[in-house]
């Protein structure tokens, strides 16, 4: 008696052949983005403008990925690119921020370090190391 055994269907379908056209709209606007992104300038907002377009350029491509089961492996990977991206994309929003300070210290950094060149950026960490005090000096008086 020849018995067959029929073998269980897999929980994901096989992928051995190869799609004939390239499927859908999230594809082509993903690589859109991608390619606008990757035209970004140099500084803080060419690399914000840079990683803004390429965070939503693989935000695409995992919406893409995700519709189709085979293709589980290009679904990692863009949420492992769209992570890094994300995360670049906010420290440099943060490194933007605007800086404040109390009236005085404004009224020093408009008087003496920007005619200096003195950045936002130094003159907060001069202020931080100073604990945010301020000591007026009387004429004559000298500071070291």
């Amino acid at each position: 008696m020849n018995l067959t055994v029929q073998l269980a269907s897999p929980a994901l379908p096989l992928c051995e052949e190869w799609k004939e056209g390239l499927d859908g709209s999230l594809f082509h606007l993903a690589n859109i983005l991608l390619f606008l992104g990757f035209m970004g300038g140099s500084g803080f907002y060419g690399l914000l403008y840079l990683f803004t377009f390429m965070t939503l350029g693989f935000f695409c491509s995992i919406l893409w990925a995700w519709s189709d089961p085979c293709t589980s492996d290009t679904f990692l990977w863009n949420l492992a690119l769209f992570g890094v991206c994300l995360a670049q994309a906010l420290y440099i929003a943060y490194k933007l921020r605007s800086l404040t300070f109390d009236k005085d210290f404004e009224d020093l950094y408009n008087c003496m370090f920007k005619r200096l060149g003195v950045s936002l950026t130094h003159f907060g960490k001069i202020v931080a190391s100073s604990d945010g005090a301020v000591h007026t000096l009387e004429k004559g008086q000298c500071f070291a």
